[in-house]
């Protein structure tokens, strides 16, 4: 009707509803190019940065979870994160693996350095005239083999603590009488001890105390432990091995009157070539790697060593073993 009244109305209404359409189109297309790019394109670009820098060397970068709208980004954007933090963590475990073994080298070079040069010193010094010299030649050919044996026991501890720290040293757990082992251990250093005007004493008894583990460790670590307390005790004094027996488990105690750790060096002490005092230790002799030998061999018994010690009153360490 209206079309016959106005021919023009609806070549009008046509060309409006273009308009508008066209309009309401460009808009459209506008907002969608705006979502699509907060939602879609800035969250990809965020995730492949973040990728890259990764990849890089900076494990520090994250993607922002709070930017990303779409549910499967998000995902995604947390799976990127987690592996950021795996590769955060992984970079700093192997610059601190680094750093170890940069300073175990440094130790042992330093550690073999000493009785070689020793050696090489008193040999040089003989040549050069002294071996004509009855008394010069015997100081100096059992200051050389006193050196020779100090390199001999460096050398014998560090293939065990690499062995140990590598698992290719396996233990051969089965039940055994701890009172022979630890007989055995105060023979063995006897003589030690008398050198050193120490008194070894035993107060376990002669009842068999049955427990579970490596007998041959369990014996070096006992010797370690107890050729310690002889090295760092006072002239007259005494190295006390008792134990205390529970239904579980044994403890093994070893008591000196020795100089003592006091409380900051404590938990260092079994540290590879940590030393409290290095003068000390340069004349005791010993590689430095005994007390972290020690520590091994416990750990792979599932056992802890505990220190009580007062310095210049001596102290106690203990360990436990089960039955």
């Amino acid at each position: 009707m209206l079309a016959v009244l106005f021919p023009h109305y609806q070549s009008n209404i046509t060309f409006i509803i273009i308009v508008i359409s066209g309009f309401t189109l460009a808009i459209s297309l506008f907002f969608v190019q705006s979502f699509n790019k907060k939602n879609v394109e800035k969250p990809l670009e965020m995730m492949v940065n973040t990728a890259h820098h990764v990849i890089g060397g900076l494990p520090s970068e994250r993607v922002h979870l709070q930017d990303i709208y779409f549910s499967e980004f998000k995902r995604t954007a947390e799976a990127i994160n987690v592996l950021a933090d795996k590769a955060s963590k992984d970079i700093a475990e192997l610059k601190k693996l680094e750093h170890v073994r940069s300073q175990f080298l440094g130790n042992v070079s330093h550690e073999l350095r000493t009785p070689i040069f020793s050696i090489q010193g008193y040999l040089e010094t003989l040549l050069d005239g002294a071996i004509d010299d009855n008394q010069v030649r015997r100081r100096f050919v059992e200051r050389a083999h006193a050196n020779a044996i100090r390199l001999n026991v460096l050398l014998s501890d560090l293939i065990d603590i690499s062995k140990i720290e590598s698992g290719e040293m396996r233990m051969s757990y089965r039940y055994f009488n701890l009172v022979d082992i630890i007989k055995d251990v105060l023979t063995a250093l006897e003589y030690q001890a008398q050198q050193y005007q120490v008194q070894l004493i035993n107060d376990i008894g002669n009842e068999e105390i049955t427990v579970y583990g490596d007998k041959e460790r369990i014996g070096q670590a006992l010797t370690n432990l107890i050729e310690n307390a002889i090295k760092y005790n006072k002239s007259g004094g005494n190295v006390q091995i008792y134990t205390d027996i529970h239904i579980a488990d044994v403890i093994i105690n070893i008591k000196d009157t020795g100089i003592g750790i006091a409380t900051e060096h404590q938990d260092r002490i079994f540290e590879r070539f940590y030393r409290v005092d290095k003068d000390r230790s340069r004349t005791v002799g010993g590689s430095g790697l005994g007390l972290a030998i020690v520590k091994h061999i416990l750990e792979a018994h599932n056992s802890h060593l505990k220190i009580k010690s007062v310095p210049e009153s001596g102290t106690c360490i203990s360990f436990a073993l089960k039955r």
